[in-house]
């Protein structure tokens, strides 16, 4: 029961109600998810569960993908459909042209105005306490980073967009600030994330089937095993001897084409992840070109 679960998350759901949910149902303590979405958003959640919630910060940076639509008109007071609207419905109409012009610029590094609804703290306190109580703060900028962002289709006043952004990107704070840079304000209406990193959507199982939860073993038979995890990071596998050296935190010498990588995956001889560890330095082999030896320090560890 250690590996990665890939949850299709419905609407009204917060993140930590999903986490609950599948904790409870597959009954293992060691449950957490790897990127929060929003309530009104859905798609793809990975769940870390068993040992493999030491994995959790390796997905928690990876890129995200999502598809949308922002409703252009007015902005809200949580930069989303569940906010109060900051003034009248302008109802524009949209010119493709302009907002193709506008979208250009939000590619790379962008400053983003951080949703007054968000977790980010301010003098210790996320701002969402703030905004529940009514208590006025300057806004906050954050910076964001956007791989890719596409115009899809503009129906009146909605536009459709495809999205790939770096871990902490905001997508309401995307819609919010391209509104208020065309010049009548806008706020998201639809978001369902389509990957997280390693994770399609087509991995994603639902919490449901008919208005009923899925059974525990249903859960079960889709958590995708530490093994197949990370495979973007190369490979070496150890002897049982150094697998007794790994878990007990010893660095060690390991042959590898791999030589230039930061990191790798250490396997033992039935194919399982015994550790992740970071290269030290390397050192040639004269009698194993083009292999090199690395030093390597164990920093992940499945004892």
């Amino acid at each position: 029961m250690d590996g990665v679960l890939v949850i299709d998350k419905p609407a009204g759901w917060t993140s930590h109600d999903v986490v609950a949910k599948v904790r409870n149902i597959i009954r293992v303590r060691k449950v957490g998810h790897t990127g929060t979405l929003d309530p009104f958003a859905t798609g793809v959640l990975p769940l870390t569960v068993g040992r493999a919630t030491r994995l959790t910060n390796y997905f928690l940076s990876s890129d995200k993908y999502y598809r949308g639509v922002m409703r252009f008109g007015f902005a809200t007071t949580t930069f989303d459909l569940e906010g109060d609207p900051l003034g009248e419905d302008t109802c524009p109409v949209l010119d493709r042209g302009r907002l193709g012009e506008v979208f250009g610029r939000y590619l790379g590094v962008v400053q983003q105005t951080v949703p007054p609804f968000s977790a980010r703290k301010v003098q210790g306190k996320p701002m969402y306490r703030y905004a529940r109580k009514g208590i006025p703060m300057e806004p906050a900028v954050k910076e964001g980073c956007i791989r890719s962002l596409t115009l899809l289709d503009v129906r009146g006043t909605e536009v459709e967009f495809e999205l790939v952004c770096a871990a902490g990107t905001y997508a309401r704070s995307l819609a919010h600030d391209i509104g208020r840079d065309y010049g009548c304000g806008a706020h998201l209406v639809q978001l369902r994330r389509t990957r997280s990193g390693e994770f399609p959507l087509e991995s994603a199982v639902s919490l449901t089937e008919g208005g009923e939860y899925h059974p525990r073993e249903f859960f079960l038979g889709h958590i995708l095993p530490m093994r197949d995890l990370l495979q973007e990071i190369p490979s070496i596998v150890v002897t049982d001897a150094d697998r007794e050296r790994l878990i007990h935190g010893m660095d060690l010498n390991l042959l590898t084409g791999a030589f230039e990588a930061k990191e790798y995956r250490l396997l033992d001889e039935g194919g399982d992840l015994v550790a992740i560890a970071r290269r030290l330095h390397t050192f040639a082999s004269p009698v194993a070109q083009p292999a090199h030896w690395v030093r390597i320090h164990p920093h992940v560890i499945f004892d």
